[in-house]
């Protein structure tokens, strides 16, 4: 399931992302670019990071609440949110959920943004990089990319740039915030949990690299007599259990590289120490059985527009 699961990850992003115009040689004339149903999208350029981005907003299917609608920001964009857009409601959508569900169209509406880097790539792999992680103390333990610590920037994009933004086209509740990030992006989300909750009332951080810089945020959470997370923030961390105790036999050296991340008792340890320490934040760890890390990306991007716009 892992590996058809990757795949067709790798497939449906891809296809989203196609770099031929609207009628490319060789197709038929009547063949066209492929959209996102009810999304729009625009290129913004932040002062604070000095790199540029490409932000996809997912438009509402109803009215505002009382309050304003409550976003949904997640990062990695051009991977994720093309996954969650097919999970979300739309107002036309008389899908049911479940047998014990209405139609889609009657849930909680809210906006859904989506940041991704300018380059159209599933996942800049440097720019993530640098944007999504805190300031190294030691070894990063990533031998793929030249920058890193760009998280404190990056959140001033999103809090400072971005959202006033957002702010002029919807009506946003300023206690609706949820942040969605996936490996670095589940790190930036922790970071910015212990670094400053004023931002985010609700965290989805999907498989986060809490190995980075010799567990930099592991090491954090272990040694903070108070954790400030937040009074009633809702934190949901998430892992595949196959990241570091997989189902079947792997070679003996990736065996070696997954003990030494150590993801999965990273993330169990992380959440029990946000539990303690705060005991008005509600926080919930999931380890998921046959599941990678690449299977953390759908899991979650399924899973938090209802935890994200639930009331």
């Amino acid at each position: 399931m892992s590996r058809l699961l990757r795949l067709a990850t790798a497939l449906f992003c891809t296809t989203m992302l196609l770099p031929w115009g609207a009628h490319a040689e060789g197709f038929p004339a009547d063949w066209r670019a492929a959209t996102l149903r009810d999304t729009l999208q625009f290129e913004m350029a932040s002062r604070h990071t000095g790199a540029r981005y490409v932000i996809q907003v997912g438009v509402p299917h109803a009215p505002p609440p009382a309050g304003g609608y409550p976003v949904l920001w997640m990062l990695d964009g051009n991977a994720s949110y093309p996954l969650t857009s097919f999970a979300r409601p739309h107002a036309d959508d008389t899908r049911q959920g479940s047998r014990r569900e209405g139609p889609r169209s009657s849930r909680p509406a809210g906006v859904i943004v989506a940041i991704a880097s300018a380059n159209d790539s599933p996942f800049d792999v440097d720019g993530r990089a640098r944007d999504y992680t805190p300031v190294p103390d030691a070894a990063t333990g990533d031998r793929l990319s030249p920058r890193f610590g760009g998280a404190a920037a990056f959140r001033q994009f999103l809090v400072e740039e971005l959202r006033p933004r957002i702010a002029q086209q919807f009506p946003l509740n300023p206690q609706g915030n949820t942040l969605f990030g996936f490996s670095y992006g589940g790190l930036f989300t922790v970071d910015a949990l212990l670094t400053d909750s004023r931002h985010f009332q609700r965290y989805w951080a999907a498989s986060p690299s809490l190995w980075f810089s010799e567990a930099l945020l592991a090491r954090r959470l272990a040694s903070s007599a108070q954790i400030n997370a937040g009074a009633g923030a809702k934190v949901v961390l998430t892992v595949g259990e196959d990241e570091q105790y997989p189902a079947t036999p792997v070679p003996a050296a990736r065996q070696e590289h997954l003990n030494q991340r150590a993801i999965v008792d990273h993330v169990r340890r992380a959440g029990a120490a946000l539990a303690a320490a705060n005991p008005g934040t509600g926080v919930t760890t999931v380890v998921a059985r046959d599941h990678d890390h690449f299977d953390m990306l759908m899991h979650g991007a399924r899973r938090v527009v209802e935890f994200a716009f639930a009331p």
